[in-house]
């Protein structure tokens, strides 16, 4: 009887430990995007046009002009440029889309005045939180070093999405892709979420 005791005792014990394990979230729907972590802001252009320069001031030549709603990824390649004050305004370097180098492709690095430093205006340009497809779009795994692993393709234009994050994140290894969930998608059959990185310069955000 002794023995059908610490043998039904630790069979007990034994139940409790599967069912909790079965019913406590694993994070599976997110394990595809395992390598997630915090990245670099995306930014939107507010003014009717903005220009892009080779340094933090109004005294560095003009190398680029973007319009509004041009969709901006925020770019520090050290620990040590940050943003930067000069003449009335506060400077950050960036990503902007040219044309040159393939518009949905590619992006050149420039400096944008990010606030007008007399009064708290923001100059600008601000986060983005949401956007929509600008084009026929594909979502990805894998956004380092390359767009890989598909995981679904919005044929049309204007399809709605929405970020992960509170904001809308981008890859420093790949500044053009933002990781994303679509939120008129369903999980799949494994529970995973329709969530991952697109192509930036596809988008409009919002």
């Amino acid at each position: 009887m002794k023995k059908c005791t610490s043998l039904c005792g630790k069979l007990f014990i034994l139940f409790i430990f599967a069912f909790v394990s079965f019913y406590v979230p694993t994070g599976k729907a997110d394990a595809r995007l395992a390598s997630y972590s915090k990245k670099v802001n995306v930014w939107d252009v507010k003014a009717s046009g903005l220009n892009i320069r080779s340094g933090p001031g109004t005294t560095y030549p003009v190398i680029a002009q973007v319009s509004q709603g041009t969709d901006l990824v925020e770019y520090c390649p050290s620990a040590d440029c940050g943003v930067t004050n000069s003449g009335d305004f506060t400077w950050t370097r960036l990503y902007y889309p040219s044309a040159s180098i393939g518009y949905y492709a590619n992006a050149a690095s420039g400096w944008a005045a990010f606030y007008n430093n007399v009064g708290n205006r923001v100059f600008n340009y601000h986060y983005t939180a949401v956007a929509k497809t600008s084009r026929a779009t594909s979502m990805y795994t894998s956004d380092c070093s390359n767009l890989s692993g598909l995981i679904r393709h919005f044929p049309q234009e204007n399809y709605y999405l929405q970020a992960f994050d509170s904001e809308l994140k981008a890859s420093p290894c790949n500044p053009n892709a933002w990781r994303l969930q679509d939120p008129q998608g369903d999980s799949d059959a494994e529970g995973y979420f329709y969530s991952g990185f697109v192509n930036g310069w596809n988008l409009k955000a919002e």
